[in-house]
């Protein structure tokens, strides 16, 4: 009787077939969590900032544009009482 041909385990399919990007923005890809507009990385450096990074409970950081940091708030608190992940927009361009 033949033996069968080893076959690889899910972690040296995935070392073998690295995930494809669909699109790229240089380094940083940051979107709002509650609206899920583009942030530019410069936006958190402007006077008066156009984006800003809220904390958790849990001390992650989280990205928001300066018009949703209320509903960014809400849905940290949200996820601060509840203990399950923050429910983020889809992004979009």
């Amino acid at each position: 009787m033949a033996q069968r041909e080893k076959r690889l385990t899910k972690r040296e399919r995935k070392e073998l077939n690295p995930p494809r990007q669909t699109h790229s923005h240089g380094e940083q890809h940051i979107h709002c969590i509650a609206c899920g507009r583009h942030l530019d990385p410069e936006g958190f450096d402007k006077d008066p900032p156009t984006a800003l990074f809220l904390r958790c409970e849990h001390g992650s950081e989280f990205p928001s544009c300066v018009g949703c940091e209320v509903e960014t708030k809400f849905r940290l608190a949200e996820h601060d009482k509840s203990g399950k992940p923050v429910k983020v927009v889809q992004a979009w361009h």
